[in-house]
């Protein structure tokens, strides 16, 4: 891999400025000292891009090793002259720093210019910038940014909700319900969740973030696209994610590509993911996908998918507890209550009920020390909505205030369930309004007219 490091030193008496380099930053010595928010300003325009960001250190030239920390959001398209990134000051202690932007080509190399010192100064501190590698005062904080201060749970288990909005209205919903984290899904070469992560531990919210990319790309260079997505979900995990699910769904075509689906393919995907995710930042929950729940296939492979209990033992078979904090899991199809082990009108399946799901999960898994983690638990209400589309009219006939009931009682089970631990239940969903061939909103526990009967019955249940 090449490295191209520019590492230059400000000086009160001339501004960098290099127009025709095609990577390179724009800093005005005034702007040595800064506070708040800061708009990054420079130029983007290297062959093959792929994508770039802007990372900050503390600057210490004594530092064996550089920790590196994103400060901007992953962008993609090219920029000339302009505005590459927006740095949130307040999210670094006090003190100096050396700031690069880093780039992506197409060939996996990266590419860096770099600009220091830069003294962060939210706090009126006594510190000047007259040397470039002015030594802070002893005792001073110089780490990349302080930890969030969290939000205590009181609830049987640890529970968050999937959002759409990170809004007055959700954040409403999940501290009256007693959620400690939010989820949403994020797409490789479209988001990368730092708002959010940043808005959320504002508010002491932990942040699980779905990762999934382009599932045609992956079908096309398998090897390629995987340490692509590896790197992203690495970016992800150095933004600050508490958690991140890796892929979503990979068991049908809906989701991977056809001719590749198996558990095993899979694995190699969550292995490097993992990898990737724990050197950059070791803290970061590392969730498997979650299979769709699905008996379509006959407890076998066919050609647009697998079970999930069949593609589930492929990955223990190759090795996937070893590259997993928590197995992924998703029940969203129920129209009983969770204490229900039979009587569904359907034809008779176990991904039709939450006990009968939970079981199907634990038993490839049975002989590894490993949680699951249940990152999407709802159930479909039309109330309030209007009829539902021909492939949901299974649910057409629950109610409201079964929802909650349910998502309450399903809390209680999986805070008590013995064959494999529960570490993390995600509702599925908070507050989307979409209702059409998808009747996303009426999952949400957010209904139609403002009511959130969920929040209450869940909160119910706080010690």
């Amino acid at each position: 891999m090449r490295f191209l490091t520019l590492c230059l030193i400000i000086a009160l008496s001339f501004t960098v400025h290099a127009q025709d380099s095609d990577l390179m930053l724009q800093w005005d010595p005034v702007r040595n000292t800064v506070s708040g928010r800061v708009d990054i300003i420079g130029s983007v325009n290297i062959a093959d891009l792929q994508w770039y960001f802007v990372e900050a250190a503390p600057h210490d030239s004594a530092d064996a090793e550089i920790m590196w920390t994103p400060i901007s959001s992953l962008e993609f398209a090219p920029v000339v002259d302009g505005v590459i990134g927006s740095w949130n000051t307040t999210l670094q202690a006090d003190g100096f720093y050396q700031i690069r932007l880093h780039a992506v080509n197409a060939a996996n190399e990266s590419l860096y210019y770099g600009l220091a010192p830069i003294l962060v100064n939210n706090n009126n501190s006594d510190l000047v910038n007259l040397e470039p590698a002015l030594p802070l005062e002893a005792g001073e904080d110089t780490s990349a940014s302080a930890a969030p201060a969290f939000r205590e749970n009181r609830l049987p288990m640890q529970v968050g909700g999937h959002i759409k909005y990170f809004n007055e209205r959700s954040q409403a919903a999940l501290e009256s319900a007693g959620m400690t984290w939010v989820k949403k899904q994020v797409h490789y070469g479209i988001s990368d969740g730092k708002d959010l992560i940043e808005a959320a531990h504002a508010q002491g919210y932990k942040v699980l973030l779905g990762a999934k990319g382009n599932k045609n790309r992956l079908g096309e260079d398998f090897d390629g696209y995987v340490a692509d997505f590896a790197e992203y979900v690495a970016f992800l995990a150095r933004n600050g994610a508490d958690a991140i699910e890796v892929w979503n769904e990979p068991n049908i075509d809906r989701e991977w590509p056809v001719g590749r689906i198996s558990g095993a393919n899979y694995t190699i995907m969550l292995r490097a993911a993992y990898e990737a995710i724990k050197a950059a930042n070791p803290d970061t929950l590392v969730i498997s996908g979650a299979p769709a729940p699905t008996g379509y296939f006959g407890d076998s492979c066919g050609y647009g998918g697998c079970d999930d209990n069949v593609f589930m033992a492929q990955m223990a078979n190759a090795g996937a507890t070893n590259y997993a904090d928590c197995i992924g899991v998703h029940y969203n199809e129920g129209i009983l209550p969770p204490t229900a082990q039979g009587g569904d009108p359907r034809k008779e399946h176990p991904t039709r009920y939450l006990l009968g799901m939970l079981r199907r999960v634990a038993w490839p898994f049975r002989n590894a020390d490993i949680p699951m983690c249940m990152t999407e638990v709802g159930y479909l209400s039309p109330e309030g909505y209007g009829p539902l589309p021909a492939g949901f009219a299974w649910a057409s006939r629950t109610s409201v205030a079964e929802q909650a009931e349910w998502l309450s009682q399903a809390v209680l089970i999986m805070s008590n369930y013995e064959e494999m631990p529960v570490e993390l239940a995600i509702v599925w969903n908070i507050d989307f309004d979409t209702y059409g061939a998808d009747p996303q909103a009426g999952y949400a526990i957010i209904r139609e007219d403002g009511s959130c009967p969920a929040c209450e019955t869940i909160a119910a249940l706080q010690r």
